[in-house]
């Protein structure tokens, strides 16, 4: 009896470690997923880090990604501003590209308060080198914070 009772006892101990660590794992998101809305065609060049302005308490610390696409079958790069999971009352998200040299081609965000993503925006740049900018207002502790980065010349060719 005291074998079968050590048997049972073993094999709850094991069942509840188990499901700890199962539990454990389904709660670890860190980023917030990338939202391919360009279009099937276009495919992740690579997702460039949205930094706290100096100003903030949190600065230099990366609150969100600009998602940079590209499809061979049009010629046009695409951009997505985001921001990561705990980034506290996202607002504001906005998104430019433009071919380097030639002005802002498409931007989203500048006439909405988008709280998920802004864009997509697109520029033809087949052969040329882009740029891209985007960011957002979010609550750092108890004061309005700012996120922004800015890229020139990226993604030649």
């Amino acid at each position: 009896m005291t074998t079968l009772r050590s048997t049972a006892l073993t094999a709850m101990s094991l069942a509840l470690l188990a499901g700890a660590a199962v539990a454990a794992t389904a709660t670890e998101a860190t980023a917030t997923p990338r939202i391919n809305a360009c279009g099937s065609s276009y495919a992740l060049l690579k997702s460039w880090p949205i930094q706290a302005q100096y100003w903030t308490s949190d600065a230099g610390k990366t609150k969100g990604y600009i998602d940079v696409y590209y499809s061979g079958a049009t010629g046009k790069n695409c951009a997505i501003a985001r921001p990561v999971d705990g980034v506290h009352l996202a607002r504001g998200i906005k998104v430019k590209i433009g071919k380097t040299g030639s002005g802002w081609a498409g931007l989203d965000g500048y006439q909405a308060n988008f709280t998920q993503y802004a864009g997509p925006v697109y520029v033809s740049a087949r052969n040329a080198c882009i740029s891209f900018e985007g960011g957002f207002t979010y609550n750092a502790t108890w004061d309005s914070s700012s996120a922004w980065s800015r890229y020139t010349s990226k993604h030649c060719g």
